[in-house]
């Protein structure tokens, strides 16, 4: 067991790839730092932007018969 232990210890101290950069930057989409986009959540929510946090939703259309009322 002191052997194994020995061995772990080694590879747990050796320096690993460790790359040196911020996982965001300028270029990062807007999605992924987390940042709202405001004409999109208007489109989105409509007439209830700003009112509401449900996103607006039109009433259902209600269809009739083309021709006129069946018998």
């Amino acid at each position: 067991m002191e052997r194994l232990n020995k061995q772990l210890k080694r590879k747990a101290d050796e320096p690993g790839l460790i790359i040196n950069a911020p996982p965001f930057d300028a270029r990062s989409p807007d999605t992924a730092i987390g940042i709202v986009n405001i004409p999109g959540v208007q489109q989105q929510y409509g007439q209830n932007f700003g009112k509401s946090v449900i996103p607006y939703r039109p009433s259902a259309p209600v269809f009739s018969a083309p021709i006129g009322p069946r018998r």
